[in-house]
C-alpha cells in the first residue's frame, strides 16, 4: 500500500512539474529556454511572497533553505518578473503584485544607511543579518532591478517607488571623502578600507551614482578607476580574473559598439571570456574537470567554501572547480562556446548536476565534489544574459532609462569598437657611477639619478590601494663594473611587518624582480631573482629574502642593503653584485627588471603596485628594462 501511494504521488508530481526530456538533437533555444525557466523559478519560488525578499541560496536537490535573503538577489528577481511576463511564465498581475510588495517593503521596512542596504537581511523582518556590511555594489544590483521593473510598469506606483528608493541613496556619502566609491560600511567600524578603484563589476554602481537625480557624484570618479591592461596568450584585456566581474554590469547596460575612450567593454568581456577558457584548457594536464566544453572560473561555491575563482591575467585562483554560470552567463559574448558548455553539462552530467533550479552552482571532478546549492546571484546572471542573447529584452528596456542616458553622456561614451593594445614595456636609465656608492642610508646620493615614480593608480597590480599616501613610491638605479645599485622610497601611512625569512612577502615590502637572460621571468626558476626588502617598524631592522633561491642575501653577505623608517613611510638602498645574478654589464645594454611595492593595512586590505609585469605567450612574464648608460 505504501509503495502504491508513493507511485501515485510521484505521478502527480510529474504531471504538475513535467521534466522535459530531449533527444540528442534538441534545439539550442529549447535548452536555453529550459535553463532560463529554471533560473526564473528560483526567483519566483524562493521569494517570501509577503515582502519579496529572495533567499541568498538554497539546496538544489531537496526543498528548504535558510532564512537569509540577499539584497542583490532581489535585484535579479525584480528583473526576472518582467521576463516571466514576456515569456508567459506568470501573468502581468502576478508580476505587478510581487514587484509592488517588494518595493513597498524596501521603501519602508528594509534596514538601510543613507539609502544603502545591507548585503544580507533576514527573510522576514528585512533587518541586518549576521554582522554583514552595508554594501554599495549589492545596493546597486538591487537598484538596477528596481528601476528596470519601474520602467516595465511605467506610470504606476512601482515606478514611483523605484525612483524614490533610488533618489534617497546618498552616493556622495559613500565616497567617504575619496575620489572613488567605498565598498562597504559597518556600524561598528564605519567605512571599510576597500574601494571600487579598479575595473570590475562596479560599472553599474558608477552609472547609478553619476546619474543620480538628487545625490550624484562627479564623472571624474569614473576616470579615477584603474584599468590595467594585461594579456594571456593572444588575449589582451583589462584584467579582472573572475568572470562575473565582466558580466554583472552587462546584464542591464548594453555596451555594444560604444567606448569611453578606455575600452569597448563589451569586446573586453568577450576577450576576458576567451582568456578564461584558454586558461582552463591550458590547465587540463593538472585538473581533469577542465575540458574543451567544461570550463569557466568565477566566484562560486567550492569544495572549501565560497571563493572568488578566476583565471589569468591578473592572478588566477583555481582548484579544478567549474561554475556553470561562468560560461553560460557569457553567452552574449561567446554564443557558440557558451551553448556548447550548456549542452555538454546537460547531456552528459545532468544526472549529477541538474536539480530543482537547473545546474547546481559548481562542481569539481578532481575531488568528486558538487555543490548542493544554487546561489541567487549566479542564477540571476544566467537568466538575464540568456534573455539578452535571445531577445535583447533587458537591454532594450534598461537603455531607455533617463539615468542611463545621462550617465553615458556625463562619462563621455561615444561610438567605438577598438581593441585594446598592451602598453609598451617601460624603460628607465641606470646611470654609471664615477665612484662606488656607499650603502649607508644617506639617500642624497640619489638626487641626480633618473627617478621613476610608482603611482598607485597607474601601476596597481591587484588589491586595494587608497591613494598615494596609502601606497606609492619612486625608484632609481645606478651601476658600475661590479655592482647594480637600487634605491626605493615608499610612501605608506601604516608600515606593517610581522613575518620572517621567506614569509616577508605577506608584509609591507619592496620587491625587485630580475630576469638576467631576458627570456621571460618564470616563477621558481633559479636563473631569475626575486629580492624582497622589508623593515620592522618597531626595531627599525632590515628584513630581506631571495626567492626562489631560498636564503637571506643580506645575512649571507652577498647583498648590502640599508633601510630607514621615515615619518610617512620608509626608504632603502641596496647593492647587488653583477656576479651574483650572472650579468656582465656593458654600456647600452638593457637589463630586464621591475620593482614592486606590497601593502597591507591590518584590516584585511591588501594591494600591490608593480612597475611592469605582463604575461608572455610561453607562460613567463615580461619585465621592464633599465638601460645602462
Amino acid at each position: 500500500m505504501k509503495s502504491l501511494i508513493i507511485i501515485l504521488v510521484s505521478v502527480c508530481v510529474c504531471l504538475l512539474f513535467p521534466v522535459p526530456v530531449f533527444s540528442s538533437n534538441f534545439s539550442d533555444d529549447e535548452l536555453l529556454n529550459l535553463i532560463e525557466k529554471k533560473a526564473f523559478n528560483y526567483f519566483w519560488q524562493e521569494a517570501n511572497p509577503a515582502n519579496g525578499l529572495v533567499r541568498d541560496k538554497v539546496n538544489n536537490f531537496r526543498a528548504g533553505g535558510d532564512k537569509i535573503a540577499s539584497v542583490a538577489s532581489v535585484g535579479f528577481a525584480l528583473t526576472a518578473l518582467p521576463i516571466g511576463v514576456e515569456r508567459k511564465w506568470i501573468t502581468r498581475k502576478q508580476a505587478y503584485d510581487r514587484a509592488l510588495i517588494t518595493l513597498e517593503f524596501f521603501k519602508n521596512r528594509v534596514a538601510e544607511e543613507h539609502g544603502f542596504f545591507y548585503h544580507f537581511v533576514d527573510m522576514e523582518a528585512g533587518q541586518r543579518a549576521w554582522s554583514c556590511e552595508v554594501s554599495s555594489i549589492d545596493t546597486a544590483l538591487f537598484l538596477a532591478g528596481a528601476l528596470f521593473a519601474g520602467n516595465y510598469f511605467h506610470g504606476t506606483k512601482i515606478e514611483k517607488l523605484a525612483n524614490e528608493i533610488y533618489e534617497r541613496v546618498d552616493f556622495p556619502w559613500m565616497m567617504n571623502r575619496g575620489t572613488t566609491l567605498a565598498m562597504a560600511w559597518k556600524p561598528e567600524r564605519q567605512f571599510l578600507s576597500m574601494r571600487w578603484n579598479s575595473y570590475n563589476e562596479s560599472m553599474i554602481l558608477y552609472f547609478l551614482a553619476i546619474a543620480s537625480p538628487v545625490n550624484s557624484i562627479s564623472a571624474h570618479s569614473w576616470k579615477a578607476i584603474t584599468r590595467k591592461v594585461m594579456s594571456y596568450g593572444p588575449y589582451v584585456l583589462i584584467a579582472s580574473p573572475p568572470l562575473f566581474t565582466h558580466q554583472y554590469s552587462h546584464c542591464w547596460i548594453d555596451f555594444r559598439g560604444i567606448t569611453d575612450g578606455n575600452a569597448n567593454y563589451f569586446k573586453n568581456s568577450t576577450v576576458a571570456t576567451l582568456a578564461n577558457r584558454e586558461f582552463c584548457l591550458d590547465q587540463r594536464n593538472k585538473y581533469k574537470t577542465y575540458s574543451e566544453n567544461v570550463w569557466g572560473l568565477t566566484a562560486s561555491d567550492g569544495p572549501g567554501g565560497y571563493k572568488a575563482y578566476g583565471a589569468e591575467p591578473g592572478g588566477a585562483v583555481h582548484d579544478g572547480t567549474v561554475a556553470p554560470t561562468a560560461a553560460i552567463s557569457s553567452i552574449v559574448f561567446t554564443p557558440k562556446l557558451s551553448i556548447d558548455v550548456a549542452r555538454e553539462l546537460y547531456e552528459k552530467y545532468r544526472a549529477n548536476l541538474w536539480g530543482r533550479y537547473g545546474f547546481t552552482d559548481a562542481f569539481n571532478f578532481d575531488v568528486d565534489w558538487k555543490s548542493p546549492y544554487v546561489i541567487g546571484i549566479d542564477q540571476g546572471t544566467m537568466m538575464i544574459m540568456i534573455e539578452n542573447y535571445r531577445t535583447g529584452f533587458v537591454w532594450k528596456r534598461f537603455m531607455k532609462l533617463p539615468f542611463v542616458q545621462k550617465a553615458l553622456a556625463e562619462i563621455g561614451f561615444h561610438p567605438g569598437d577598438e581593441s585594446l593594445k598592451l602598453p609598451k614595456q617601460p624603460l628607465v636609465r641606470a646611470i654609471k657611477t664615477k665612484v662606488p656608492l656607499v650603502i649607508d642610508g644617506n639617500f642624497s646620493k640619489w638626487r641626480e639619478s633618473s627617478v621613476t615614480y610608482l603611482d598607485s593608480r597607474r601601476f596597481i597590480d591587484y588589491g586595494d590601494i587608497e591613494g598615494s599616501k596609502d601606497l606609492s613610491g619612486e625608484f632609481a638605479f645606478q651601476w658600475d663594473s661590479l655592482h647594480l645599485y637600487f634605491y626605493c622610497r615608499v610612501l605608506d601611512d601604516k608600515v606593517i611587518s610581522r613575518h620572517k625569512n621567506s614569509e616577508i612577502h605577506h608584509d609591507d615590502l619592496v620587491e625587485l624582480f630580475i630576469n638576467p637572460k631576458a627570456n621571460g621571468f618564470r616563477w621558481g626558476d633559479k636563473n631569475n631573482f626575486q629580492f624582497g626588502f622589508s623593515i620592522d617598524p618597531e626595531t627599525k631592522q632590515l628584513k630581506s629574502w631571495l626567492w626562489p633561491q631560498g636564503y637571506d642575501p643580506v645575512k649571507q653577505g652577498k647583498v648590502r642593503a640599508f633601510v630607514k623608517m621615515l615619518t610617512d613611510g620608509y626608504a632603502l638602498e641596496a647593492r647587488i653584485p653583477w656576479q651574483m645574478i650572472g650579468v656582465t654589464p656593458q654600456e647600452g645594454m638593457k637589463l630586464r627588471l621591475t620593482p614592486a611595492l606590497h601593502d597591507i593595512d591590518g584590516n584585511g586590505s591588501e594591494g600591490k603596485i608593480t612597475w611592469a609585469f605582463s604575461r608572455n605567450d610561453n607562460d613567463s612574464f615580461e619585465l621592464g628594462s633599465a638601460i645602462l648608460s
